[in-house]
């Protein structure tokens, strides 16, 4: 096979996490080019995300550049990844799983943080789950890569942060983590901590490659939480969360929406056989729409 072109976002702990990648691919004899691209989402900052609007904010640079055949594969952080791809495009692998959980970046843990306490965060989700958990707080929106949110806080324009635990770790910032939040309270974004590796569905020649890389418990967890999202809208920058947890040889599937001042939540949570996650999800998300989910995540959206 000729050289493989991978394709990644050009921050820091974008191409940090796609070298894991193609590390991988490195040791397996491939001969591999990493390309990194710029995308919408890189380049608005000045806009919290859900008002820069539309999905793939973070992807369609990459996908435009899969269809046109300039890239192999493209490497994604599988929260960043809309659940309703471009005709033509498939996830081949869900690969190199890390931490599910958000993580606290602050002078105290989350329960000690005096009233007023003011939390940076980029995600309308943990913004929902934190304010229910804690309304005393101020939580805002802070944007930019990873080195740019933790130079705010630095600076003292916030006083804590809130950040995906995968992106730090990958990142080997962990001395800097005061705590990991609990995923069942704080239920992570579908998807989040598991890398996914994108590519043309006629290209059969990378079968070997994607089966090199995937890793099956990802996957399986990944489908179902993604399946919940995708009743609801599919796109990255919702108050949804979704927490697939591997217990005893099974799947315990948590799904839970907010609205955005955190004070009305829908909850769901199944045990299934992991043959069943998916179509577990399925069913928790339709179950959240039925009591008004869809209702919730408009308004936040909107707002």
């Amino acid at each position: 096979m000729a050289q493989l072109r991978v394709g990644t976002r050009s921050s820091t702990l974008a191409i940090a996490q796609t070298r894991q990648v193609t590390e991988r691919l490195e040791q397996a004899g491939f001969e591999v080019e990493l390309v990194p691209f710029e995308t919408k989402g890189d380049q608005v900052l000045d806009r919290s995300l859900h008002q820069v609007g539309g999905k793939g904010l973070f992807t369609a640079e990459l996908e435009e550049a899969l269809l046109s055949d300039r890239l192999d594969l493209a490497v994604h952080s599988l929260k960043d990844l809309p659940t309703e791809l471009p005709d033509g495009l498939v996830v081949g692998a869900y690969t190199l799983p890390s931490d599910p959980r958000d993580v606290l970046i602050a002078a105290q843990a989350f329960k000690d943080l005096p009233a007023g306490t003011a939390l940076g965060t980029s995600s309308l989700r943990r913004a929902a789950f934190l304010r229910r958990l804690r309304p005393d707080l101020v939580v805002s929106s802070v944007r930019g890569n990873l080195q740019t949110r933790l130079r705010k806080w630095q600076e003292g324009q916030v006083d804590g942060l809130v950040l995906a635990a995968a992106g730090v770790l990958r990142l080997g910032w962990e001395h800097l983590i005061i705590e990991y939040l609990d995923p069942l309270t704080v239920v992570p974004a579908p998807g989040q901590g598991v890398l996914a590796v994108e590519c043309a569905a006629h290209r059969t020649e990378l079968a070997r490659v994607l089966a090199l890389l995937n890793d099956e418990r990802a996957m399986r967890g990944a489908m179902a939480e993604r399946a919940v999202l995708a009743q609801l809208g599919g796109g990255c920058q919702v108050p949804l969360g979704a927490y697939a947890e591997w217990v005893e040889g099974q799947i315990h599937l948590v799904a839970q929406v907010a609205s955005l001042d955190g004070r009305t939540l829908i909850r769901k949570e199944i045990t299934v056989a992991p043959a069943e996650a998916e179509t577990a999800g399925r069913r928790l998300g339709l179950e959240l729409r039925q009591e008004g989910a869809l209702a919730l995540i408009q308004t936040a959206e909107g707002g």
